[in-house]
Order: structure tokens, then C-alpha cells, then sequence
């Protein structure tokens, strides 16, 4: 059961990052962008930290970055991380943390299956909506081992490698991480805030159709349902 004991405790660390590490990212993306913030601070994934919770139930929500700077190829930072809520959603708890560094800020939210009806608060819902005009579409085939390149970002889930894992959580075999599909989504884009909720999962080998709005919304679907939906603020008048 999700120890909720771990509402407001906070960790820090320091986080190291080289060049080096920004390669490994882009390669498992397909290119580069200051989303590689995100697995730089929250190293080992978003789902650390749920003490007690069965981990084949845990499904990666929404996610969001600030960027507070331009994020160097390589440097360090002190990494404050802190559980900022639990939410009752009833079939499940919706556990909220954030990570916060002199250079970004990035917030997690993992839904917890069979851990809601506690009598909690059930907290806000994020709206995302694309426009109705036509977007910039864009497709990548995702390889058969994409999830074991995005791996060695540090995420180490083994939702996304080890089969009987995958299996006892419901999937036929292991899930793409929904932060190697984001990471795909918004390779090669300059911004310095984003915002996005993981609808449905990818597996390996699935071909993305991903779809870029001028004001800033982006959607992905595989398999013609929408695995992903999100939105970006533009750092200026760059590469989108």
C-alpha cells in the first residue's frame, strides 16, 4: 500500500550531467532539446519515491519543465526533490513531485492504480485541446529498442524491459517510457516551458504521427489513437 508518509519529505542530491549524457539522450530520442532537463533531474525516473505502492500499477500521468535558464550540455546542480501531493481520484492516487534546480524545474504526476477512495482532496485537471487548423505532421518509427536506448537516460523501470514486469502490469510485453515519446515529440524545438498528459502507451516498434500547432500544442498518436497531448511556450523566435 502507498505509504503516504512521503507527502512533503524532501531529498536532495547533487546531479552531475556531461556532454556525454546529452548524446546518450538525443540518441535515444532522435536529437536534442532542453527536454533533457527532465531525466537529468529526476534520475531513475518519476516513478522513485512511491514507498510502498506495487509498481506494475503505476502509470506515468503528466509532466511538466520550467526552464528557468538556458540548460547546459554539462554541469551540476543541488536537486530538491519533494512529494507536493497525493490526490484521491478514486480508482487511484495521483502522486505529485517536483524536482527544483538553479536551472529548471520539472514536475512529475504518476497515478497509482487501486490506491484511491482514502477521502483526499481530488485536486485540478489540466485541460489540453489542439486547435481545429491544420498542424505540421511529422512520423518516426520507433525502433524494436528504443525503450533499451531510453534506458540508459538513467530511467530504470523495468516496465519498459522486463517482460514478466510488463506482463503482471497488463501489457503484452514492455511499454515505451512516455518520456522517450515526448522526448521524440519535441526533438529539435527551442522552449522554455512544456506541459504534457500521457494517454495511452507505446510499444516499440510503433510508428509516431506527431502533430506541432505555430501556437505552441502538439499531439502524438500511434496506431491512429492519441498517446500523448501537450503544449510548449516558445523561448523566441527559433527553431519550433
Amino acid at each position: 500500500m502507498l505509504h503516504h508518509d512521503i507527502l512533503g519529505v524532501v531529498e536532495r542530491q547533487v546531479r552531475t550531467w556531461s556532454a556525454g549524457d546529452a548524446e546518450v539522450y538525443a540518441a535515444a530520442v532522435g536529437g536534442h532539446s532542453p527536454a533533457f532537463a527532465i531525466p537529468v533531474l529526476q534520475h531513475g525516473g518519476p516513478q522513485l519515491g512511491l514507498t510502498g505502492a506495487d509498481m506494475t500499477q503505476v502509470l506515468h500521468a503528466e509532466q511538466s519543465l520550467w526552464l528557468h535558464r538556458e540548460f547546459p550540455v554539462a554541469g551540476s546542480a543541488v536537486v530538491t526533490r519533494t512529494v507536493t501531493d497525493i490526490h484521491d481520484k478514486g480508482s487511484g492516487a495521483l502522486v505529485v513531485s517536483t524536482w527544483e534546480s538553479e536551472f529548471a524545474r520539472t514536475r512529475s504526476s504518476c497515478f497509482v492504480k487501486g490506491e484511491g477512495g482514502f477521502g483526499g482532496d481530488r485536486g485540478g485537471t489540466r485541460e489540453f485541446t489542439v486547435p481545429a487548423t491544420a498542424p505540421e505532421v511529422g512520423h518516426f518509427l520507433t525502433a524494436q529498442d528504443q525503450a533499451l536506448r531510453y534506458r540508459e537516460t538513467g530511467d530504470v523501470n523495468p516496465m519498459h524491459h522486463d517482460p514478466e514486469f510488463a506482463r503482471r502490469a497488463g501489457f503484452a510485453r514492455p511499454i515505451l517510457h512516455g518520456l522517450c515519446t515526448l522526448g521524440i515529440t519535441v526533438r529539435g524545438k527551442r522552449f522554455t516551458e512544456l506541459h504534457v498528459r500521457f494517454t495511452a502507451p507505446v510499444l516499440p516498434g510503433d510508428e509516431l504521427r506527431i502533430e506541432h500547432w505555430p501556437t505552441g500544442e502538439f499531439r502524438t498518436s500511434a496506431g491512429g489513437r492519441q498517446v500523448l497531448v501537450g503544449r510548449l511556450r516558445w523561448s523566441g523566435a527559433g527553431s519550433r
